[in-house]
C-alpha cells in the first residue's frame, strides 16, 4: 500500500506545483512582464492594431479573472516619433472557463489615463495608416465596432487629440468620464460621456442599434451638433448616409471649439448629408445660415458633391453686409460708397462646363457677371494659425465675363475673419470702350484693351494700392498710360497717379465707333493727381492741334466745408479746333443716348412679358447697372465745396479776328456762378453768367445775359441747311433746364427770353416751301429771288421745354406778320398761326391767315380763307405818328 500512499503524495504534489505554477503566471508580480506580452499579444489580435504593454499585467485570481494591464501604448506604424494611443490604466474581467477553452471574451473594460492620438503630417500622412503587415492582419481580425458590441468600455480622465498639420486644425476633448455600453444582444450599444472641447463643456450622448439606423449628439453650452443616420430604402445605392446638422447660439462659442479668436458674435444653423460608400464622400443638401450680431449674414445653399471633387459642385451664396432696416441709401458720392451684397452661383453641369454667376452690389451701382467656367472666387487652402487666425491662401477672385475677366486677383488673406493681412496680386484687362460709356465694355473691343495690374495690401478697413500700371494694347488708334498708387483705396485717400493719352486721330475713333467722323486732329492729355490726408492736388493740359488748355486745382476736405481753389488757362484756342471738340462730344454723347434707347425698348419688352405672367430677369445685359455714382466731377462739383476757379483764356483765335476771356467760376453756401463773361469777337458779342442752387434745385442750371451780331446765314450753313436767309440775330434771356445734356437741356427749359432780327431777308423758295409764294406782295410788292425781312422780334415765354408766344412779329417793307402758338422741343412738335395783314392796318382783313402744325422736321402747313378783321376792346382806332417797328400795330393803337 506504500505506492498509493506515495502516488497520492506525488499527485498531490503534482496538483500544488500546477496550481503553484498557474499562481505563479497569472498573479506572480515575477512574471507580469511575461503575462504583459501575451495580454499584448491577445488584443493585437482582437483589435487589428498592434498592442504594447510596458508596465506588465496584474492578475486577480477567481473563477472570473480580473486583469489589469500598467502602461498599454499602441504605436503608430507610419510615424514612428507618435504614439497612437496610450492608456494608464486598463483593466477588464475573463472568465476562467472561457481562457481554459482558449477562447476568452473581456467584460467591463475601463480605462483610466488614456491619450488617443490622430495626426495628420504635412504630407497627408496619417498617425492611424497601417502599414502593409498590419493590412494583411487586419484581414483576419474583427473590427473595433465588433469588439465593442455586447461589451461595456468606460473611460475616464482621458483625451482624444486630433492635430493636422495641413490646415492646423487641433481637436483636444479631454473625457471625465465616457462609457460604451451594450447590456445584452437585444438592446444598442449607448455612448454616454462629459468632458471639454478645447476647453468648452461638452456632453455626449448616442445610440448605436446593431441592424438601426445611429444617432450621436454632441451638446456644449451654446451649439449642439447632432449625427443621424438615414434609413436606406431599396433604391438607395450602397453605402450609408448621415444626416449632420449644427444649432450655434453664439458663434463665439464655435470659434473657441475651433480655436480661433474670438471675434464674431453671432447665431447659426448647418445641414447636411454625408453620403459615405467604398470609394467615395459626398455632401449634399447643405443649408448654412449665419447672423452676425453685427447685421451680416451669410446664406449657403448647394451641393458639395464627391468631396475633393471641385467639377461637382453646385452652391448658392449670399453674403448680406446690412440687414433691410440698416441698408444704406443709393449714393452718387464716392465717400459714401459701401459694399452691400455679394452673390455667387455655381451651377455643375456633369460631363459639361459648370455654370457661374456673381453679383456685387452696392449703393452705387451693381457688378452683374455670368457665364460658364470655374467659381468666381475659389480658396485653395485654409488653415488655422498658431496665433488663432483663419488664413486663406491661393485666394483668386475672377471679377468680369467668363474667360475674359477684367479683373483677376490672387493672392492671401492671413486674418480672414477680421479681413485683416490681405495681400493680393492684381491683373487688369478690359476694352477701352467701357472708359467712354460702361454700358459698351462687354460688347466692343475696337478701340482695344487696357492692360496692367496693381498689388493690394491692408484690410477691410484701409486698402493700399501700389504698383499701378496700366497701358492700351491692341489698338493703333490711341495709346494710354496709368500709373501711381493709392494709400487706401477703400476712401480714394493718398493718391499719387500720373495719366498721359495720345489719341493720333480722333476722326479715326469715331468712325471705329460708327459716329459721324469729326477731324479733331491729334489730341493729347497729361495730368497729374494727388492727395495727402484731406488735402487733393491735379494738374492736367489737353492739347488738341494748336489749342491748348492747362487745369490746375486744390481741393481740401479738412474744413468744416470743403474748399477748392484753382485756375484754367490757355494761351491759345482756336475757335475752329472748339467747334470741332464740340461736334465730336456730341457724336460721343449718341452712344448714350443709343444705351437709354436700348433700355427703354427692354423695358418695354419687359413690361409686355410681366403683362403675361413671365420674366426672366434679364433685362440689364451689361456688367454694370443700376449706377447712381455721379462722375468724379460732378461729384466735386455738386459737394458741399466751395469754389474759387480762375479762367484766362488769353487768345481765343479765329479767321476772323482773336479775342480773349477772363472770369470766374466761384461757389459758395451751394450757390454757383460762372461769369459774369464778356467777350467779342468779330461782330458776335457775349455777357452771360450761369449760376446753379444745388441746394433747392441741384439738377437745373441757369443762363442769364444776353448776346448779338450773330449771321443768321452763317447759323444755317453749319447746321447744313441749304436754303438761304439772313440777317443779324440777338437775343437777351434768362432760362434754366436740366443740366446732364444739352438735348435734356432744351427738353427741360424754362424762363423767358427776346429773340430779335434785323435787316434780313430770306429767300422766295423758302416763303413758296410753307405755302406762303402765293401771295406775291406778302413780302415784297415784286416776287423776285430774295424777299426782305425788316426785322423780327419773338418774346418767348418757356416751360419744360415748351416754347409759347402770343406776339411774335415778323415785318417786311409791306407787311407785318403776327405769329402766336407754341412749339414743345421735348416732342420736337409745333402748333402755330400767323396772320398777315398790311403795316399799319391791324384792323383790316387777313387775307389767308396761315397754320403750321405737327412735327418739327416737316409741319403741315395751311392757307386759309379770309378775310379776318380784329379790333380792341377799348376801342383804339388810330395808328402813332411815329410808329415803332416789330410791335404788333394793334397794340400800338390809340
Amino acid at each position: 500500500m506504500r505506492w498509493v500512499k506515495r502516488l497520492a503524495i506525488g499527485f498531490v504534489c503534482l496538483v500544488a506545483l500546477i496550481f503553484f505554477t498557474s499562481w505563479l503566471i497569472l498573479s506572480s508580480e515575477m512574471l507580469a512582464g511575461l503575462r504583459g506580452k501575451l495580454t499584448a499579444q491577445y488584443l493585437s489580435t482582437k483589435i487589428g492594431h498592434t498592442v504594447r504593454i510596458d508596465g506588465g499585467v496584474s492578475v486577480e485570481l477567481g473563477p472570473v479573472l480580473h486583469v489589469t494591464t500598467d502602461g498599454l501604448v499602441l504605436p503608430s506604424t507610419s510615424m514612428p516619433n507618435v504614439t497612437l494611443a496610450k492608456i494608464a490604466d486598463l483593466a477588464f474581467d475573463v472568465a476562467l472557463v472561457t481562457l481554459w477553452r482558449g477562447a476568452p471574451d473581456p467584460k467591463n473594460l475601463t480605462a483610466r489615463g488614456a491619450e488617443i492620438n490622430f495626426s495628420v503630417d504635412q504630407d497627408g500622412v496619417t498617425s492611424w495608416a497601417k502599414s502593409g503587415k498590419a493590412k494583411r492582419k487586419r484581414a483576419k481580425s474583427r473590427s473595433p465596432i465588433t469588439f465593442l458590441s455586447r461589451h461595456t468600455l468606460q473611460f475616464s480622465e482621458s483625451r482624444l487629440i486630433y492635430q493636422d498639420a495641413r490646415n492646423g486644425l487641433d481637436m483636444d476633448l479631454s473625457f471625465a468620464s465616457l462609457t460604451l455600453e451594450q447590456a445584452n444582444d437585444t438592446t444598442p450599444m449607448s455612448l454616454e460621456g462629459q468632458g471639454t472641447l478645447n476647453g468648452e463643456n461638452v456632453v455626449l450622448t448616442g445610440s448605436f442599434p446593431a441592424e438601426q439606423p445611429f444617432n450621436a449628439t454632441a451638446t456644449f453650452d451654446d451649439m449642439k451638433l447632432s449625427f443621424q443616420q438615414i434609413a436606406e430604402t431599396g433604391s438607395d445605392p450602397v453605402g450609408q448616409s448621415i444626416a449632420l446638422t449644427a444649432d450655434i447660439a453664439e458663434l463665439g462659442q464655435l470659434l473657441d471649439v475651433l480655436k480661433l479668436n474670438r471675434v464674431l458674435s453671432g447665431t447659426g444653423s448647418i445641414s447636411a448629408v454625408l453620403k459615405i460608400d467604398d470609394d467615395t464622400r459626398q455632401l449634399n443638401d447643405l443649408k448654412i445660415n449665419v447672423a452676425l450680431g453685427t447685421g451680416q449674414s451669410l446664406a449657403l445653399t448647394g451641393n458639395l458633391g464627391v468631396l475633393g471633387d471641385p467639377s461637382d459642385v453646385s452652391v448658392d451664396t449670399t453674403i448680406d453686409l446690412y440687414t433691410e432696416q440698416n441698408m444704406p441709401p443709393p449714393t452718387r458720392s464716392r465717400r459714401d460708397l459701401k459694399l452691400t451684397r455679394v452673390e455667387m452661383s455655381l451651377a455643375a453641369q456633369p460631363g459639361g462646363v459648370p455654370q457661374r454667376h456673381m453679383v456685387i452690389s452696392t449703393n452705387g451701382f451693381v457688378l452683374d457677371t455670368r457665364g460658364e467656367g470655374p467659381p468666381p472666387i475659389s480658396v485653395s487652402r485654409i488653415l488655422r494659425t498658431s496665433d488663432g487666425k483663419l488664413w486663406l491662401g491661393g485666394v483668386r477672385l475672377l471679377i468680369g465675363p467668363q474667360g475674359a475677366p477684367f479683373l483677376d486677383v490672387t493672392g492671401q488673406i492671413k486674418n480672414a475673419l477680421q479681413l485683416e493681412e490681405v495681400s493680393f496680386e492684381t491683373k487688369l484687362s478690359f476694352p477701352t470702350a467701357g472708359l467712354l460709356a460702361p454700358e459698351l465694355f462687354q460688347t466692343s473691343d475696337v478701340l482695344g484693351l487696357v492692360e496692367g495690374g496693381f498689388r493690394l495690401v491692408g484690410s477691410a478697413e484701409g486698402l493700399a494700392l501700389s504698383d499701378l500700371k496700366a497701358t492700351s494694347q491692341d489698338t493703333d488708334l490711341w495709346h494710354l498710360d496709368v500709373g501711381g498708387s493709392v494709400g487706401n483705396a477703400l476712401n480714394l485717400s493718398d493718391v499719387a497717379l500720373d495719366i498721359s493719352a495720345d489719341i493720333s486721330s480722333g476722326e479715326a475713333i469715331l468712325t471705329a465707333l460708327n459716329l459721324r467722323p469729326v477731324k479733331t486732329g491729334p489730341v493729347k492729355l497729361s495730368a497729374e493727381l494727388s492727395s495727402e490726408g484731406t488735402e487733393w492736388k491735379s494738374s492736367a493740359t489737353v492739347s488738341v492741334d494748336e489749342s491748348q488748355l492747362a487745369i490746375n486745382s486744390e481741393l481740401d476736405f479738412g474744413t468744416v466745408r470743403p474748399s477748392m481753389k484753382g485756375n484754367i488757362e490757355s494761351n491759345l484756342i482756336q475757335i475752329e479746333t472748339l467747334r470741332k471738340i464740340i461736334s465730336a462730344v456730341t457724336e460721343l454723347d449718341k452712344l448714350s443716348d443709343t444705351k437709354k434707347q436700348t433700355d427703354s425698348d427692354k423695358g418695354a419688352q419687359k413690361d409686355a412679358s410681366d403683362d403675361e405672367g413671365e420674366t426672366d430677369g434679364t433685362q440689364n445685359d451689361g456688367p454694370i447697372r443700376n449706377v447712381t455714382l455721379r462722375p468724379m466731377g460732378q461729384s466735386i462739383l455738386l459737394s458741399d465745396a466751395d469754389l474759387d476757379i480762375d479762367i484766362n483764356l488769353k487768345e481765343i483765335k479765329g479767321v476772323k479776328g482773336s479775342t480773349s476771356l477772363k472770369t470766374k467760376l466761384e461757389m459758395k453756401d451751394k450757390k454757383m456762378q460762372l461769369g459774369p463773361a464778356e467777350f467779342e469777337y468779330d461782330t458776335i458779342h457775349f455777357d452771360v453768367t450761369a449760376s446753379m442752387d444745388l441746394e433747392k434745385d441741384p439738377n437745373n442750371v441757369r443762363f442769364s445775359g444776353s448776346t448779338g451780331g450773330w449771321g443768321l446765314e452763317e447759323i444755317l450753313h453749319e447746321l447744313r441747311f441749304k436754303k438761304g436767309a439772313r440777317g443779324n440775330l440777338g437775343a437777351n434771356f434768362d432760362i434754366s433746364g436740366h443740366r446732364t445734356s444739352g438735348r435734356d437741356f432744351l427738353a427741360t427749359m424754362s424762363g423767358d427770353a427776346t429773340i430779335s432780327m434785323r435787316n434780313g431777308s430770306i429767300d422766295s423758295q423758302l416763303l413758296d416751301i410753307a405755302g406762303l409764294g402765293v401771295l406775291p406782295w406778302l413780302f415784297s410788292k415784286d416776287h423776285g429771288h430774295v424777299a426782305p425781312v425788316i426785322c423780327v422780334r419773338a418774346p418767348l415765354a418757356i416751360s419744360n421745354g415748351r416754347i409759347d408766344s402770343k406776339n411774335t412779329v415778323v415785318e417786311t417793307d409791306q407787311v407785318q406778320i403776327v405769329v402766336s402758338g407754341d412749339v414743345d422741343l421735348k416732342h420736337k412738335t409745333l402748333d402755330i398761326s400767323g396772320q398777315p395783314r398790311r403795316i399799319g392796318k391791324p384792323l383790316s382783313r387777313s387775307p389767308w391767315p396761315f397754320t403750321a402744325k405737327g412735327p418739327l422736321a416737316k409741319p403741315k402747313i395751311k392757307v386759309k380763307d379770309g378775310p379776318r378783321r380784329m379790333r380792341r376792346s377799348d376801342g383804339a382806332s388810330t395808328m402813332p405818328k411815329r410808329r415803332k417797328i416789330c410791335v404788333p400795330d394793334i397794340l400800338q393803337l390809340r
